[in-house]
């Protein structure tokens, strides 16, 4: 999974060039900068399946999360790329903005963001090695406000008979080593929902009159940039798992 993680890390980098990317904000700035747009977002740690390690964490650490991409709906992909060549951005701006690990503030079991990027309609791109290229979300962003994203939760998207490894699966892997049986894999899945009172405040200072909520779009796809896995951003084996079994053939003929 490590080694997935840089491939698609590269290749967004190399999506990115050498202009200027998102500005993470560890702390809120005096005055917002008109001409661009604010995202503010809460990522969920989730709890460590190897706690019981002595000396482990009991949430994982945040080592990966979104990444956002500029997007034209009319074209239907990232914009510059693929279907989209023909609307680039500016020169001296990005269509792709990674994830940065500096959160403005910490939770026991959240953190949070406040990124300051360019004004345009976005698209989460994917998560970690993940990308969201079967059907996303976007949202708009306006120069001069804070879009709200709420609060995020990614978890692998497990197919029907896989499971993440387990303290006996990594305790066999580090004494028989290649006669091991490997781990499944999975794509990641992530989960949307509104900022509520229990979850970390907005931070003190943000204007209360820029900041708005975000307004999904979903079912938008682009071209797979990030290299790695694909999946929908609400799963695909999980919505499979979700949905009403199909009637027998018996049970599904009219009656006469």
């Amino acid at each position: 999974m490590n080694k997935m993680l840089i491939l698609a890390a590269t290749a967004a980098a190399a999506l990115a060039g050498t202009a200027a990317g998102a500005k993470p904000l560890t702390a809120v700035p005096p005055k917002l900068d008109p001409t661009k747009a604010y995202v503010l977002i809460e990522y969920r740690l989730l709890a460590n399946p190897y706690a019981s390690f002595p000396g482990s964490r009991k949430t994982m650490r945040l080592n990966a999360g979104l990444t956002l991409a500029r997007y034209d709906p009319a074209l239907g992909d990232v914009r510059g790329l693929g279907k989209a060549k023909a609307n680039p951005v500016p020169p001296g701006q990005v269509a792709t903005e990674l994830f940065r690990n500096k959160p403005i503030a910490k939770g026991a079991d959240s953190r949070l963001f406040l990124l300051e990027v360019d004004p345009d309609l976005w698209v989460v791109q994917g998560f970690a090695a993940t990308s969201f290229s079967l059907g996303s979300y976007s949202f708009r962003l306006e120069p001069g406000t804070i879009v709200d994203l709420g609060v995020v939760t990614a978890e692998n998207d497990w197919a029907e008979g896989q499971r993440q490894a387990k303290t006996g699966d990594i305790l066999k892997m580090a004494f028989i080593g290649p006669f091991a049986k490997h781990p499944d894999m999975a794509p990641m899945r992530l989960s949307f929902r509104p900022r509520a009172a229990s979850d970390m405040p907005v931070p003190a200072g943000l204007p209360a009159d820029k900041l708005v909520p975000a307004a999904f779009t979903p079912d938008q796809k682009f071209g797979n940039y990030l290299g790695g896995l694909v999946n929908r951003i609400e799963g695909v084996n999980a919505r499979a798992r979700a949905a009403p079994a199909a009637p027998a053939p018996d049970e599904a003929a009219p009656k006469p």
